[in-house]
């Protein structure tokens, strides 16, 4: 049983729907968001590397890329070493954008923890800090400790056909 009842995530709903509403925004979804943070803090990424981090399709990628591009929040530009390919850069209105719901956010997480005590942010915030800490591990590495007892323990596990396969 979820201990959290999945509080986070319906926390995390309300900060985004709030976000979308005080930037009176805009045609941007919340993925749209998270791909000007990471074009943001990788310059030059790929649609290629975009692909494999959201672990999404090419052709949702280069839709993104193109209609953040089309909004001025991008820009692309040719792989110096490849040009073929093309390199992915937050325009001052993407950052812009960013910005404003950073700023958002953080209106919105100040708001919904006014009412708490010192003593008890004191409690809540390293308990955050664990959890947060653990996730991120657990992302940069693929996630590939969670799959893998996820599989096993929802009957997801390669069969024995599959297993043998993979040997060969």
């Amino acid at each position: 049983m979820d201990p959290t009842r999945r509080r986070i995530r319906k926390i995390d709903r309300d900060v985004q729907r709030f976000v979308a509403k005080a930037l009176g925004n805009t045609d941007l979804t919340l993925s749209d968001y998270d791909m000007i943070h990471t074009i943001e803090h990788r310059p030059g990424i790929t649609q290629e590397q975009l692909r494999k981090k959201y672990a999404q399709d090419k052709s949702t990628i280069a839709r993104r890329a193109a209609k953040l591009e089309a909004g001025g929040y991008i820009e692309r530009r040719p792989h110096p070493g490849d040009g073929r390919r093309k390199q992915l850069y937050i325009t001052d209105k993407g950052r812009a954008i960013r910005n404003a719901k950073v700023e958002a956010e953080s209106f919105y997480f100040e708001w919904l923890t006014a009412e708490l005590t010192p003593e008890e942010l004191a409690v809540l915030c390293p308990l955050l800090d664990r959890i947060q800490l653990r996730s991120r591990d657990e992302r940069r590495q693929q996630f590939v400790h969670l799959l893998d007892t996820y599989a096993r323990t929802h009957n997801q596990a390669p069969s024995e056909e599959e297993k043998l396969s993979d040997d060969t």
